[in-house]
């Protein structure tokens, strides 16, 4: 299985019914889960000004993300941090595999989200990104 049929089950996953999905190999194991939202109860309250939703930089597959090429070296992107469109902002390894995530924003980088090494879900948000102002 490569990273072209996991991400068309991750696709098909995505728009089907199925809450989870789970497949088992000899050398590797899959397992998709979407998560629902909870039923509350409780009145919601609103504020008179609500902080903007800033734009975020999103994991495109399941996997461990890495916010450093290697252990040694300094992290792609720090909070202050300008980024690009296209440009690194770190790497998810899926399967043995590093796969770059390139930033289809520019802006300014508000809030790194994730922990290093941490598993990230597909589409989870990674980055906060302040947009860069037309002036």
């Amino acid at each position: 299985m490569n990273k072209d049929d996991i991400q068309q089950l991750m696709q098909q996953f995505d728009q089907s019914q199925l809450n989870e999905f789970a497949l088992k190999n000899a050398d590797f194991e899959l397992h998709f889960s979407k998560q629902t939202p909870a039923v509350n109860a409780a009145p919601v309250i609103t504020t008179p000004k609500a902080a903007p939703v800033l734009p975020t930089i999103q994991a495109p597959l399941v996997g461990v993300v890495y916010l450093a090429a290697a252990p040694d070296q300094p992290v792609y992107k720090k909070v202050g941090d300008h980024v690009a469109v296209g440009e690194v902002v770190c790497v998810i390894e899926a399967m043995k595999m590093m796969n770059e995530v390139k930033s289809e924003l520019s802006g300014t980088v508000a809030a790194i989200l994730v922990d290093n090494e941490a598993m990230v879900d597909y589409h989870q948000a990674l980055f906060e990104i302040t947009p860069d102002t037309a002036d």
